[in-house]
């Protein structure tokens, strides 16, 4: 199936490691300028190493602290700069805010809601110039299920971004630029946060894993796979739009 996706050009908010680095992965597998931030310059630099060996194609990278206003404005401003426009702008990076302390609440509204914010206000005249605009958040299942953990920030600013997703697609679908949120549920990929409980608490894992129908936790190449198809002009019937990409983990109708 072509997505259409070649020769356009795509920023991935958070793109280092995890479903953000195999988002795009995909992305460039499938023929896309890419541009990828993360917090460190390491993980940028060896991200946009691999990246560009795939040939073909601008892979611009950098390092920035996404809970910074200003540094993400640049960040965006110089990135459509330096690809000439943008199609595609998928905003996956997350502050985490899972202990429920202020701090947390606070670090996590700026990166997981403002930094999308920000971002769709400075990528919006590149969007409404493009053919084939696409904004599409990285929420989680937490925004609609509660998973046992004391209350946090996590799940209710990921709710935040879904509100404000629809808002976007609802008053920009007229300019041709659809906004979406795939919720993955729990997914396992090496470093990531279920390796980490799978080798510290492999009962608890193996739990999760019978408690899914499917039998097992998601990849970081399947939820890129579902975030690459909605961003594209492919998917390009899905708008204001939820997906829940989580195995069928929460047994729910949405």
């Amino acid at each position: 199936m072509d997505m259409g996706l070649k020769g356009r050009r795509a920023l991935v908010l958070g793109g280092s490691r995890g479903i953000g680095w195999y988002t795009a992965n995909l992305l460039r597998e499938e023929g896309c300028h890419v541009a990828l931030c993360a917090r460190g310059q390491a993980g940028v630099d060896d991200a946009v190493r691999k990246l560009s060996e795939r040939g073909g194609g601008q892979v611009i990278g950098a390092a920035v602290d996404l809970a910074d206003g200003d540094a993400t404005r640049r960040f965006v401003r110089e990135t459509v700069a330096a690809l000439g426009g943008l199609d595609l702008l998928i905003h996956n990076a997350s502050g985490f805010a899972v202990d429920g302390s202020e701090d947390a609440w606070r670090r996590g509204f700026e990166v997981d809601v403002m930094a999308g914010v920000r971002a769709v206000e400075e990528a919006l005249p590149a969007l409404k110039a493009s053919d084939a605009a696409s904004i599409t958040f990285i929420g989680s299942m937490a925004s609609k299920y509660h998973f046992g953990r004391e209350p946090s920030g996590y799940g209710p600013l990921k709710a935040a971004m879904r509100t404000f997703a629809n808002e976007v697609a609802q008053t920009y679908g007229r300019d041709g630029i659809r906004a979406n949120v795939i919720s993955p549920g729990a997914v396992w990929f090496p470093g990531g946060a279920w390796d980490q409980r799978k080798q510290e608490n492999p009962k608890f894992y193996a739990a999760v894993e019978k408690a899914i129908p499917l039998g097992r936790l998601g990849t970081g190449e399947e939820i890129a796979r579902i975030v690459v198809f909605t961003a594209s002009p492919a998917g390009l019937w899905l708008n204001a739009t939820h997906i829940a990409a989580d195995g069928g983990q929460v047994a729910a109708v949405d």
